[in-house]
């Protein structure tokens, strides 16, 4: 996961807590689930932020975080999961696999 994945995944569940939908309960279990997965961080080096990324994200007009995903699905030879249909559309394009 891009080193950013775990400010991302706070956030959202902070504006989930904010908007009614959890209570502050589940985003500490959700966290303690995340913790036992172990997940990988890598972190993107300049060369490909201002390289692939910076193509990716002028090619397919994404974000500089959306189209890091994607770049690190390519670069490590893993799917990319993601509900966001304009990454997704990026990611076939380029090969990825997606679930």
């Amino acid at each position: 996961m891009p080193a950013f994945w775990a400010v991302e995944v706070l956030n959202s569940l902070l504006v989930g807590e904010r908007k009614g939908r959890i209570a502050p309960e589940q985003t500490a279990t959700f966290l303690a689930a995340l913790r036992i997965l172990n997940p990988a961080l890598d972190y993107a080096k300049l060369e490909q932020v201002e390289g692939p990324v910076q193509i990716i994200c002028r090619d397919h007009r994404l974000t500089p975080y959306d189209a890091l995903y994607i770049e690190l699905a390519q670069r490590s030879g893993c799917p990319l999961a993601t509900l966001d249909h304009a990454q997704r559309d990026a990611a076939t394009a380029l090969g990825v696999h997606c679930l």
